[in-house]
């Protein structure tokens, strides 16, 4: 079964720690370990494919800063740097995007039905992957209230120890990062397409 994690955060600089974090997790063997499948997978087991999946691109831009900033660019700069720490580190990194570009069938002729096409093409990609960890990088734009910052962890409902590794990374996060507004974890729901459906055994 397919560990997803999705980590939502305001700014992109907390959201490149959380991913230090998440890396530091998953190399670490001596405290961590998730059972994937009937099997336990320490952190630092190079076996391991990791399915790094920025969030948008091409014509869905997501969230729009303040300044400008644009969700799709921020998700990809992170994702290809925590892409490069993975490879030195020795683990096989699946990437969903390597540019601004998105997955939705060409042949598809409004907004809503590019955005279902790519969502769909994700899911797909997740499919040829077993057992591998996917994590999906996202920024939350909350209008009209400054004051809610920080990151959160979301968990996929099919996998249980996507929980447990949500649970570490969002423990990590809060204790070093964010003590003075520690997070909980959140299970997704169908708002949240990939996760939502990300459940076979064949998946990632």
């Amino acid at each position: 079964m397919t560990k997803i994690i999705h980590i939502r955060a305001r700014h992109w600089f907390l959201l490149f720690t959380v991913f230090a974090l998440t890396a530091s997790l998953l190399l670490s063997g001596e405290k961590h370990t998730v059972s994937v499948q009937g099997q336990t997978i320490q952190a630092g087991d190079n076996g391991r494919i990791i399915l790094i999946d920025p969030g948008h691109g091409g014509f869905d831009g997501g969230a729009v800063g303040v300044n400008g900033t644009v969700e799709k660019n921020v998700n990809l700069a992170i994702s290809l740097k925590l892409r490069d720490m993975l490879n030195d580190a020795g683990f096989t990194v699946v990437m969903t995007r390597e540019s601004d570009c998105a997955l939705n069938d060409t042949g598809d002729t409004t907004i809503r039905k590019r955005k279902i096409s790519d969502m769909r093409a994700r899911l797909n990609l997740t499919k040829l992957y077993p057992g591998s960890v996917l994590i999906s990088i996202h920024q939350n734009k909350l209008s009209g209230d400054s004051r809610v910052h920080g990151a959160q962890i979301f968990f996929s409902p099919n996998e249980p120890s996507s929980k447990e590794l949500a649970q570490s990374i969002q423990s990590e996060f809060n204790s070093r990062i964010q003590p003075e507004k520690p997070r909980e974890v959140v299970k997704t729901g169908k708002n949240l397409y990939l996760f939502y459906h990300a459940q076979n055994t064949a998946g990632l």
